[in-house]
């Protein structure tokens, strides 16, 4: 067989992710649209990978962030593509391949509809002199200096890792998130009031005692978590929270027990018993998927394809101290499987 083409792929990828009633009960109907902006975000030969965000209370919805591991240097979006986002890959295409692999991608809000105010996704890793150029790629340099003055001080076990933003959207916030070190995780779970101490030493004071016991009882469920605070264009941050679970560890064969009597129960179970999800996340588990196919190269020798969905994380925003409706994310992503 021929290797799949980057919209065949994420066709295939979908139609898993949606089949057996997930699409009614999970995505709604979001995908002609999503599909549109997906086209929108290739360059490059690689396959980007799609994350599909979808809220597990109210209306079935998605929205579709679309993230490139690397882009071969002159690589151009067809015409009508890349949303304005040019040269903010021709900057992530130049950048040194050095150390972890830093990221980068497009979001959109196609749960309402949006097809044409883009966000923006870096995910720089420990390489935090990467934000400053990338900022400047997009026409937002002077969110720069927000950016270091948050980072000076985050607490040393609470690294940023990623970046995110709707350039030229009024008021738009800049979303800042990492991932927490293990020992840290621990401390703030067990102590609720040390959380608070971490939260005054950033500068965010959004929080009360319930807020602070209800996010030391979800971390207490995790393995590990991502972290995410709203800085506002005036340097000062949002009254938003974000936190999220990891599912990164479980491999599909896995899925439908973690989902049905594991953590992922757990979890979900626990998210229910607060009013934030109901009974969809039990249809999650089916959408796991991964298998290897083979095709011929052109010059005759045999490759692997792969085609994979992973669970990525449930998250739960606190706005004002409350806890909104959870959502979950999984991760569909196809290539080459290295030899």
């Amino acid at each position: 067989m021929r290797k799949p083409g980057q919209m065949e792929a994420f066709d295939a990828l979908y139609t898993i992710a949606a089949k057996d009633g997930r699409e009614e009960a999970l995505f709604g109907n979001s995908f002609g649209l999503a599909r549109g902006v997906y086209e929108r975000t290739l360059i490059g030969s690689g396959y980007p990978t799609a994350y599909l965000e979808f809220p597990l209370l109210g209306e079935p919805c998605f929205d579709l962030l679309s993230v490139h591991a690397s882009v071969e240097t002159g690589s151009r979006f067809a015409p009508g593509a890349g949303f304005g986002y040019q040269g903010m890959f021709d900057w992530f295409a130049g950048i040194p391949k050095q150390g972890k692999r830093a990221s980068c991608g497009i979001e959109l809000d196609t749960s309402t509809g949006e097809t044409e105010r883009a966000g923006v996704y870096l995910q720089q890793r420990d390489r935090q002199e990467l934000v400053a150029p990338f900022l400047g790629s997009i026409g937002e340099a002077a969110r720069a200096q927000s950016y270091q003055d948050v980072l000076s001080r985050m607490p040393e076990a609470w690294p940023p890792s990623y970046v995110g933003l709707f350039p030229g959207r009024p008021g738009t916030p800049m979303r800042i998130g990492g991932y927490m070190a293990d020992r840290e995780l621990m401390r703030c779970a067990n102590d609720p009031a040390y959380l608070g101490d971490c939260f005054r030493k950033i500068g965010f004071d959004s929080f009360d005692e319930p807020m602070l016991e209800r996010c030391a009882e979800f971390m207490r469920l995790a393995p590990s978590i991502d972290f995410q605070f709203d800085i506002m264009p005036d340097g000062s941050l949002s009254d938003t929270f974000g936190l999220s679970l990891s599912f990164n560890e479980t491999i599909p064969r896995e899925a439908h027990a973690c989902m049905d009597s594991g953590y992922g129960a757990t979890v979900m179970r626990a998210l229910q018993n607060w009013g934030l999800v109901d009974d969809r996340w039990k249809m999650i588990a089916g959408a796991a998927f991964a298998r290897h196919v083979g095709y011929e190269r052109d010059d005759g020798t045999e490759g692997r394809f792969a085609l994979c969905i992973l669970f990525n994380y449930a998250k739960v925003k606190f706005c004002a101290c409350e806890p909104q409706p959870a959502k979950f994310y999984l991760t569909c992503a196809a290539g080459d499987v290295e030899a």
